[in-house]
């Protein structure tokens, strides 16, 4: 299992490492996601989960490292590349609490959060990214 590897150093690259998905986490460099990342490394290759861990790995985020946490911000990067080599994305991404969305995808949809909170982020992401343009504009 090559990949298995690789999924390991990429996360120790952030301070994280995998536990089994049966123990409970202890801090906020823990994930019981391997599997999730497993698989997007297999079908996006290691620069798109290296992304991933990025954005992911900011101050207000770090510790949201669950598999529909992972699943929405690979999903986000896949559907709009352009947001993600806009000026002012990486600020308005940090401003999104994602613990806080995945809360509330479950509350919404608590058969398909994961779904749920993608759609979550891109609106939230949307909403900020258009306030900055129409300040510049104005």
């Amino acid at each position: 299992m090559a990949s298995g590897g690789l999924v390991d150093r990429i996360a120790a690259e952030f301070g994280v490492h995998f536990i089994s998905h049966t123990r409970r986490s202890e801090g906020r460099h823990q994930s019981k996601a391997r599997r999730t990342c497993q698989t997007l490394l297999k079908k996006h290759g290691p620069e798109h989960l290296r992304l991933v861990f990025g954005l992911i790995n900011t101050a207000e985020n770090r510790g949201n490292w669950s598999a529909p946490c992972f699943t929405s911000v690979s999903w986000l990067v896949l559907s709009k590349p352009d947001w993600v080599e806009r000026r002012g994305f990486l600020d308005q991404f940090d401003k999104i609490d994602l613990g806080a969305l995945l809360d509330v995808a479950k509350q919404l949809n608590p058969a398909a959060p994961t779904l749920t909170m993608s759609v979550l982020l891109s609106y939230e992401l949307d909403k900020g990214m258009g306030a900055g343009s129409q300040r510049r504009a104005a």
